[in-house]
């Protein structure tokens, strides 16, 4: 079941280049300075950090963005796509909550537990995102340096299954 609104949350963190999977409860933020809600989750991240790698697992990442109309998904041929085209529309086109709702639904069925890994950033104009394997997540960088809770899953990764989708190389 999924959370509806969540009344108080810190800061969510943003998406930045490296490997995430969603690992908890999508939540819809309503957010005071926009009409449109943006959905977090929390999540096992290995992120590109100062020339080196750094792992968390953050209580909210802001995965909303993954399919933002500027975000791109590659997919496993190897071709972009607007990433707000793979998830289907509300009806309702004016309706901001059948929209949430809709992106939930995605969201819930095709990224929460599925590893992804995010190619770029572009600040406020999307991210660059494709699907990896399970295998390519938990393969760790060497040197990584993490917090408590992601040493935890480091040291145990053998324990965490993930979702797999198929996997094509791009020619």
């Amino acid at each position: 079941m999924l959370k509806e609104k969540t009344e108080e949350i810190n800061p969510p963190e943003l998406l930045q280049k490296g490997k995430y999977v969603f690992i908890d409860q999508l939540s819809v933020v309503e957010n005071s300075g926009s009409s449109v809600p943006f959905i977090v989750a929390k999540a096992i991240v290995v992120a590109a950090n100062k020339g080196g790698f750094r792992g968390d697992i953050p209580a909210a990442v802001k995965l909303s963005d993954l399919i933002l109309k500027q975000s791109v998904y590659i997919d496993e041929n190897g071709r972009s796509l607007e990433a707000h085209k793979l998830y289907t529309w509300p009806r309702n086109l004016g309706s901001t909550s059948e929209w949430t709702a809709c992106k939930q639904q995605f969201l819930q069925e095709f990224v929460l537990y599925f590893p992804i890994e995010v190619l770029s950033v572009q600040g406020n104009d999307g991210v660059t995102w494709r699907f990896i394997t399970p295998e390519n997540f938990k393969k760790l960088p060497e040197g990584i340096e993490g917090s408590e809770s992601f040493q935890e899953f480091a040291a145990h990764t053998e324990d965490y299954f993930f979702l797999r989708r198929p996997i094509v190389m791009p020619k």
